[in-house]
């Protein structure tokens, strides 16, 4: 086993943040060395204690809706429900499409019905 090594294996607790600088120095050379991604290493830098832990950003709550739009698959609610209790989704108005869709379908089928006349 190299120098470092030993020293890693025989003094480094996960989570031992009072370690000193000349087990932490190559405790991290070697998750830097082994890591696949750096992703990976942060990660395995965090189990070690020798970084402090990324901030989580709070997690949207999902609504867990059965619409959707025909066209664009946006989430979707009935016209006539609230968008307090279906938050960010949008009105399926019709054909089963939200507005935006919808209205341009109609300008298409206008635009189409009018250079035939």
């Amino acid at each position: 086993m190299s120098e470092p090594s030993r020293y890693i294996a025989e003094s480094a607790i996960f989570g031992d943040t009072n370690l000193v600088d000349w087990t932490i120095t190559p405790a991290m050379r070697t998750v830097a060395a082994n890591a696949k991604s750096v992703e990976d290493a942060r990660n395995l830098l965090e189990m070690l204690g020798l970084i402090e832990p990324r901030a989580t950003a709070p997690v949207e709550a999902t609504v867990a809706c059965k619409r959707h739009c025909a066209k664009c698959d946006r989430p979707g609610r009935h016209s006539s429900e609230s968008l307090q209790k279906w938050p960010g989704t949008v009105a399926i108005v019709g054909r089963g499409m939200c507005r935006a869709c919808y209205t341009a379908v109609l300008d298409e089928e206008r635009q189409t019905r009018d250079a035939v006349a």
